[in-house]
C-alpha cells in the first residue's frame, strides 16, 4: 500500500514549552530535549519556537536528507522538530512503532534512496510527495503489535546479552593492567 493511504503531511507551528526533539539514524526520535553538546550542527537554535514544527505522539518523523540513511522515526512525546523535518501524521489506527522498524530495515531505507532526489549521496533528500509513493506493509493493527512486542522482547535479550559481554571484557582489561603493573613493577616474577 502506497504511504499516501496511510499519512498525511502535517505542518504544525511549534510552541513554547515543548521539547526539541531530533531523529537519529541509530536511534530514531529522541524522546526528550536536545542538549547543546547534541545539537553541533544546528548551533544556533531558533528562538522563534513557531519555526519549528509541533509533533504528536504516533507521528513518523524523518530528516528529508538522511532518510535514505535511516533517520525516521516514531514520536513518542509531544514535542517541536526542526523545519527540516517531514512529519507523517498517520490517518488512521496504526501502530507507529511498527512503521519505524519497518522503515528502518536495509529493503525500506533502499526504497527511501531510490525515491530520494539530488546529484550525490550528499546532496540526497526525500520529499514528502516521493515519500507518499513508498510501498509500506499494512498488516492489521494486532499482527502490528504482535511484531512490535517481539522485537522490544527480543531486543531486550540481546541488550542484556551485550552489556553482560561488556562487563565481561571490562573485567578483562581491569585484570590485563593489575597484571601488567604487577609485572613491572616486580610484584610477579616473570620466569
Amino acid at each position: 500500500m502506497a504511504n499516501r493511504s496511510l499519512f498525511k503531511e502535517r505542518v504544525k507551528p511549534g510552541r513554547e514549552g515543548l521539547p526539541l526533539l531530533m531523529v537519529s539514524i541509530h536511534s530514531g526520535v529522541s524522546d526528550d530535549e536536545v542538549s547543546d553538546e547534541e545539537n553541533i550542527r544546528g548551533r544556533v537554535k531558533i528562538e522563534d519556537k513557531s519555526k519549528y514544527n509541533r509533533v504528536q505522539p504516533s507521528d513518523i518523523v524523518f530528516n528529508m536528507m538522511r532518510a535514505w540513511q535511516g533517520a525516521i522515526g516514531a514520536v513518542r512525546v509531544e514535542g517541536m522538530v526542526s523545519p527540516a523535518y517531514i512529519i507523517a501524521s498517520p490517518i488512521g489506527a496504526i501502530n507507529s512503532k511498527f512503521y519505524e522498524y519497518q522503515y528502518r530495515t536495509p529493503i525500506f531505507i533502499q526504497q527511501m534512496d531510490r525515491f530520494s532526489k539530488g546529484i550525490t549521496d550528499f546532496r540526497k533528500r526525500l520529499y514528502w510527495d516521493e515519500y507518499k509513493q513508498l510501498l509500506t506493509l499494512l498488516p492489521p493493527l494486532d499482527e502490528q503489535e504482535a511484531i512490535v512486542t517481539h522485537i522490544e522482547s527480543e531486543s531486550s535479550k540481546i541488550d542484556k546479552a551485550i552489556t553482560l559481554q561488556q562487563q565481561q571484557i571490562d573485567k578483562l582489561k581491569e585484570y590485563r593492567a593489575t597484571l601488567i603493573n604487577s609485572v613491572v613493577t616486580g610484584k610477579i616474577k616473570v620466569v
